[in-house]
């Protein structure tokens, strides 16, 4: 069932205002990056937890042209208005076994094609929390391209108590981010129990990394915004 407009466009404007804040927190942080990117058109992967540090940091430090599956109803009006507030174009996902998912990765492979980067969360969107779904790797498989890990860390910060423990930073807050060495996926390739072991193992590095930055006290540069 549908939800009805008004509910949509009230949730769709809290989302917007939940990037407006992330992206405000983000301007006073000090940020420490490692890796890089590929420069071709990718997929970054992270856990759910981390995505309101992951799209501020992508608006405000290296904005470019972004893609993001939203789930239905309410929920995904809430994570539309989120998306087009940090610059990320939204992909809505029909309900679980229910339409065409297939329609939806199809799309994003053609994102790819035209060059734009893929974002998904790999527990998302409703989790369980840091349980793989193999939708990522299809993609990667259908398209191509690499998937990306990205870790993240930030202190101080607040989790809020929801399925995700979604991390949300405070202001002069101190931020690791790092890129983990593309994973790419063959055509034929099995997406079996070997396979998501190595991208989840990957990309929980990335993060443990993230929080090693962190702990070793060094000193951080101040955040120039839209640096690129």
């Amino acid at each position: 069932m549908n939800s009805p407009p008004v509910l949509n466009q009230a949730f769709e404007a809290v989302g917007f205002q939940i990037a407006r804040y992330s992206r405000w927190a983000i301007r006073s942080a000090h940020v420490a990056f490692e890796g890089e990117p590929p420069p071709a058109a990718h997929i970054v992967v992270t856990w759910h937890s981390m995505n309101m540090v992951g799209l501020a940091v992508h608006a405000e430090w290296r904005p470019q042209a972004h893609r993001a599956f939203v789930p239905p109803g309410i929920a995904g009006a809430a994570m539309r208005g989120w998306l087009l507030g940090t610059g990320v174009e939204p992909v809505p996902l029909p309900p679980d076994g229910c339409g065409n998912p297939v329609a939806g990765l199809r799309e994003m492979t053609r994102a790819l094609g035209e060059g734009l980067t893929i974002g998904i969360a790999l527990d998302g969107p409703h989790g369980p929390a840091r349980i793989l779904r193999p939708g990522a790797l299809w993609l990667a498989r259908l398209s191509g391209k690499p998937l990306v890990p990205m870790g993240y860390a930030v202190r101080p910060a607040v989790r809020l108590p929801r399925w995700d423990r979604l991390l949300v930073p405070l202001p002069n807050a101190r931020i690791a981010v790092v890129c983990g060495a593309p994973i790419h996926i063959e055509r034929h390739a099995a997406i079996d129990d070997e396979l998501r072991a190595r991208v989840v193992g990957a990309l929980d590095h990335a993060e443990r990394r993230a929080w090693a930055i962190l702990d070793s006290g060094v000193s951080l540069p101040r955040l120039q915004r839209n640096a690129r």
